[in-house]
């Protein structure tokens, strides 16, 4: 696993925006969309529901135990 995915994927989840994220972590777009479809389908599972204008967790990264 790539440990940059990961990093991505808190900064994606802290901003709920693609567009914010990638400004935050230095990197286009559509680079960061490719990292995090590819840790999805390692892990096996949605990470995010995505609509036109925003993302936010899926209930898979929210369970509660």
């Amino acid at each position: 696993m790539n440990t940059n995915w990961l990093r991505e994927f808190v900064v994606l989840a802290d901003t709920c925006s693609y567009a914010e994220a990638a400004a935050r972590l230095f990197m286009g777009q559509s680079s960061l969309s490719k990292h995090i479809k590819a840790l999805e389908e390692e892990l096996g599972l949605g990470l995010f529901e995505r609509t036109s204008r925003r993302v936010r967790l899926s209930p898979a990264c929210s369970s509660k135990t």
